[in-house]
């Protein structure tokens, strides 16, 4: 009895491991004393916790289109502000602002406000 009590918590302990391991800090990935911009084209939305993702397209000036990995906050933080996974969709124009990552040749950002000028919506508001 004692054995399986043990193999248990050891299950358990092993099986949370994963997902904590799996989160990690804002302030680890991305650069907050620093801003960046960019405008594109969303081309997926992923809708999830710990934290949602958004890709965009963007075409820069010589013409070439780069995509990037716009991260968010959870999906209970952002429903706290009224956005749900059909908030934006892809083909949506936007321009985000937020926090660079800390690896200056990745195309990656810390979502701190987005606007869609087709209609006036924006979020302001750094999710943590």
């Amino acid at each position: 009895m004692k054995s399986r009590i043990l193999m248990l918590v050891a299950v358990m302990v092993l099986g949370g491991a994963g997902r904590a391991l799996a989160h990690h800090s804002f302030t680890a990935e991305y650069d907050s004393t620093k801003k960046t911009a960019a405008a594109g084209v969303v081309t997926e939305l992923v809708w999830r916790n710990p934290h949602s993702f958004m890709r965009m397209d963007v075409k820069g000036q010589d013409g070439t289109t780069t995509s990037w990995a716009l991260e968010w906050g959870s999906v209970s933080q952002l429903s706290k502000d009224s956005i749900t996974r059909t908030t934006l969709k892809p083909g949506d124009y936007v321009e985000v602002e937020g926090s660079p990552a800390r690896d200056g040749a990745a195309r990656r950002m810390l979502i701190g406000s987005i606007k869609r000028p087709s209609d006036g919506w924006e979020w302001k508001g750094r999710v943590q």
